[in-house]
């Protein structure tokens, strides 16, 4: 079992996870702390103990012990995809180079929410010039490449096959 999978199992809500992230990123002695192995784990459970809230200092804990608080980012992400397939929320990345009406994004939330039988679409919305014009939709492996520069990219490589 992973850790992301033990905090999902825990049930440790995702505002104590942001609270903790927050203060690792934010505090870079607290985090070489928690990662230095000459730093005894007693000093290290007591620093957990005054600083992280309840419902995440047994987890806080586990992890230093196992000299693995390098790994807590990896593992919050990997809770938040778990969160995400059970609660059926897609996440989702929308490149364009120009931005797309409300309507038209609203009728790509809807496709994806059917295609991928999901209640919600967490949709992140890039500007990417070098498309030339389109866009480029990404959810999970899928790609689906609707740009000029895709498509120039396809035509170059079926010309140079022949």
């Amino acid at each position: 079992m992973t850790y992301g999978q033990v905090l999902f199992e825990l049930g440790i809500k995702k505002e104590s996870l942001q609270k903790a992230q927050d203060m690792l990123h934010e505090n870079e002695e607290l985090l070489s702390a928690l990662e230095n192995p000459t730093i005894t784990k007693k000093e290290k459970e007591n620093v957990v103990e005054k600083l992280f809230s309840d419902d995440i200092k047994s987890f806080l804990k586990v992890v230093c012990d196992n000299d693995d608080i390098a790994c807590f980012d990896e593992a919050v992400e990997y809770y938040d995809e778990l969160k995400r397939k059970t609660d059926k929320i897609i996440k989702a990345e929308f490149d364009y180079v120009t931005m797309p009406k409300d309507e038209q994004l609203e009728r790509i939330k809807q496709y994806l929410m059917k295609q991928y039988q999901a209640d919600k679409v967490e949709l992140t919305l890039k500007e990417e010039k070098d498309l030339i014009g389109g866009f480029v939709l990404k959810v999970g492996d899928h790609v689906y490449d609707n740009s000029l520069s895709g498509k120039m990219r396809k035509l170059q490589q079926k010309l140079t096959w022949r």
